[in-house]
């Protein structure tokens, strides 16, 4: 059983919200006798976290830390309670640091745009994407957005709403109209669930979208922040398919729809991924991606959910 809800809408900063929410209502119910009865119990439910969002490395990250704390809290015998207690000011700092960070990756991305009126393609509904977008905005560079709808949960039209009330103009076309559309883009910017060595882990459509910007010559950027990096090895980061219903939920004998939310989008094809504190290359985003790997506990292979 998972210990988050599967949401299939929301992006990554928003299942993080809710990851460290959920964190702290378990931490509220939690009786462990002593720390290192926690640790086990926070383990088994962290797990449980990884388990409803496989392909989020930011969740994998967030784990990651709360186990650490843990771990140094049994090390040391502390008090299960003044272990709770940690985990609790861990999860206020995240939500800080996630915030600055995300702002900062957010300036860092508007720094690419120097033209007005230019268009952004995206797809889906990116948190990272819409700050972006939202800097250019203030800033007066009246930025125009071509974006995708994203079947088969329509992210994209949330996304659209969001940016309209913002006042930022939005053409929203069908997912397969939008590599046709690319070259009238000056930027294509995608959002990031994983970023490894490999390349960027995204929606479905931002493989194709980066092949068409290619070669249209378009410039196409992932935009993330580092706590998004994960070695591509790692058992417990996962792309696993989502219910067949939501393509078909009645398909005639014989016919087996196959519901695949996310795809790799390989370093060749982009110019780089924005982070808080800078662009990264392929190359520098492997190296940064390899120097952090989960521990073993996290970085194991996940049962299969029920």
């Amino acid at each position: 059983m998972s210990s988050l809800p599967q949401d299939r809408s929301s992006g990554s900063s928003a299942v993080a919200d809710q990851f460290l929410t959920a964190l702290e209502r378990w931490i509220g119910q939690d009786r462990s006798p002593s720390s290192a009865a926690l640790r086990e119990s926070l383990l088994a439910w962290l797990r449980g976290a990884q388990g409803g969002q496989p392909s989020m490395a930011l969740v994998h990250q967030l784990c990651a830390r709360a186990l650490a704390i843990a771990d140094t809290a049994a090390a040391q015998h502390e008090s299960p309670l003044d272990l709770r207690q940690s985990l609790l000011h861990s999860c206020v700092a995240e939500r800080e640091d996630l915030a600055a960070a995300s702002a900062a990756a957010a300036r860092m991305a508007a720094e690419l745009v120097t033209e007005n009126d230019a268009f952004i393609a995206t797809l889906s509904s990116s948190a990272a994407v819409y700050d972006a977008l939202r800097e250019l905005h203030l800033r007066g560079r009246k930025p125009r957005v071509l974006l995708a709808e994203s079947r088969p949960g329509l992210e994209g039209r949330a996304m659209a709403a969001k940016l309209a009330a913002l006042g930022v103009p939005v053409w929203l076309v069908a997912d397969a109209a939008l590599p046709m559309l690319v070259s009238s883009a000056a930027a294509v910017w995608i959002g990031a669930d994983a970023v490894t060595e490999h390349g960027v882990l995204n929606k479905i459509g931002s493989y194709v979208l980066a092949l068409a910007a290619r070669e249209h010559g378009v410039p196409v950027h992932a935009l993330a922040i580092r706590r998004k990096l994960i070695p591509a090895g790692t058992a417990s980061l996962a792309i696993t398919e989502m219910p067949p219903a939501e393509l078909w939920d009645d398909p005639p004998a014989g016919v087996r729809p196959r519901n695949v939310y996310f795809e790799m989008v390989p370093h060749t094809l982009l110019r780089g991924v924005v982070v808080e504190d800078g662009v990264l290359g392929g190359s520098e985003a492997g190296v940064a991606a390899r120097d952090r790997a989960l521990p073993a506990a996290l970085a194991a292979a996940l049962p299969k959910q029920a």
